[in-house]
């Protein structure tokens, strides 16, 4: 089963809000209330930049290729031992002004997919491991490989959203999914790769994170 893809400028999951949030603006721009028609403004348009949807298109077409599902800042790149097997660690930490959109990171299959709902701390509290809001999702591609990767969200409003069951098969760079501010790991197989480093600013479907040995 391929996924329903949303490709409007505006995310289907913003539509609701902005056009409440566009009435009110409407409203108390007619009835002169400058203050409430300034707030109204201000956060329809923080709506509209949140839930910005833009086109992406990779150049790079390789099949063995992983591009980030993401856009942010990586934080770190490191090795890691997950259940008795060492993975490469990719720590990517996404704004709430940075497009939300997450995508697949190649041509794959949803192995597996879980959501735990909860808070939304900072990142630098020690409850948030065990408190915030998570999703974990497994790719495996076309040739076998196969990568996890784990979104949390940090001190926002907007939930996780998750666009995928078990089984679904994702074009590369397919929107799967909305992170407003967070943090996203990639786990990757230890022989992959990497193209990038910390500090480097990636973008979903688009930024290259390696290659697959």
């Amino acid at each position: 089963m391929m996924i329903q893809n949303d490709t409007f400028i505006l995310s289907k999951r913003g539509w609701l809000p902005s056009i409440l949030v566009g009435v009110f603006f409407i409203f108390f721009t007619m009835t002169t209330l400058h203050l409430l028609q300034f707030i109204s403004g201000a956060v329809l348009i923080a709506l509209l930049l949140i839930y910005r949807n833009p086109e992406r298109t990779t150049t790079i077409n390789e099949a063995n290729s992983i591009l980030s599902s993401v856009d942010g800042v990586v934080l770190g790149v490191e090795d890691t031992l997950i259940d008795d097997m060492m993975m490469k660690k990719v720590t990517v930490l996404n704004g709430l002004w940075d497009v939300s959109m997450l995508r697949a990171p190649f041509d794959a299959t949803v192995e597996e997919y879980k959501i735990r709902h909860g808070v939304s701390l900072p990142l630098s509290s020690p409850l948030s491991e065990t408190l915030n809001e998570k999703a974990i999702l497994s790719f495996r591609s076309v040739s076998g490989n196969e990568i996890f990767i784990e979104h949390m969200s940090e001190q926002n409003c907007f939930p996780i959203e998750i666009d995928a069951q078990s089984e679904q098969k994702m074009k590369e760079g397919c929107r799967y999914g909305f992170l407003a501010k967070g943090r996203t790991i990639l786990y990757l197989p230890n022989n992959a790769m990497i193209s990038i480093h910390p500090g480097s600013n990636i973008r979903a479907g688009e930024s290259l994170i390696g290659q697959f040995a």
